[in-house]
């Protein structure tokens, strides 16, 4: 048979976790639909001088491959 202070503890943390729960969901009814906030304006073109278009002629330089920069740990 459980003790009598084990059942009060029991109930009380019973009483103390429905109010909670009641709480939480009271503010978040109360809180209602979300404010939409206004939209951004879209953003401006940028200027021509600042686009880089690719010159699919010019092939790409060897030195400056990634492959190149390969290093491995030497201490192992």
């Amino acid at each position: 048979m459980l003790s009598r202070r084990l059942i009060w503890v029991i109930a009380a943390s019973g009483v103390v976790l429905s109010g909670a729960a009641i709480v939480t969901l009271r503010a978040a009814e109360q809180a209602g639909p979300p404010t939409t906030t206004p939209a951004h304006p879209a953003p401006s073109a940028p200027e021509e001088s600042a686009t880089i278009v690719d010159d699919p002629t010019t092939a790409p330089d060897p030195s400056q491959s990634a492959d190149n920069n390969v290093s491995f740990p030497n201490d192992i």
